[in-house]
């Protein structure tokens, strides 16, 4: 059954202090708004930034399963000529 429902995190735009957090559904979702809100911590009407509740977690957790680099070996502008004359693989 697919996902129909989305947790939307609130934030403050300037101190990124949660507001707290909405459920709606996915075809009604919208993370951007001109609206004003009231923060605590700041003392001030403020924007509000909307994401996706656990979305930096997610993605945290993709990247670490990527492939790592392997390592770059620092070849001098000398040496990657021998190796390109020598025919090594460079």
């Amino acid at each position: 059954m697919p996902i129909t429902d989305v947790t939307i995190v609130r934030r403050c735009a300037d101190c990124s202090s949660e507001f707290g957090t909405m459920t709606v559904k996915k075809d009604n979702m919208r993370l951007m708004t001109s609206d004003l809100t009231w923060c605590d911590y700041c003392g001030t009407e403020t924007r509000e930034i909307r994401d996706i509740a656990e979305r930096e977690a997610t993605v945290t957790a993709e990247q670490a399963s990527y492939p790592g680099n392997p390592p770059v070996e620092d070849v001098s502008a000398a040496e990657f000529r021998r190796r390109r004359s020598a025919g090594i693989a460079v």
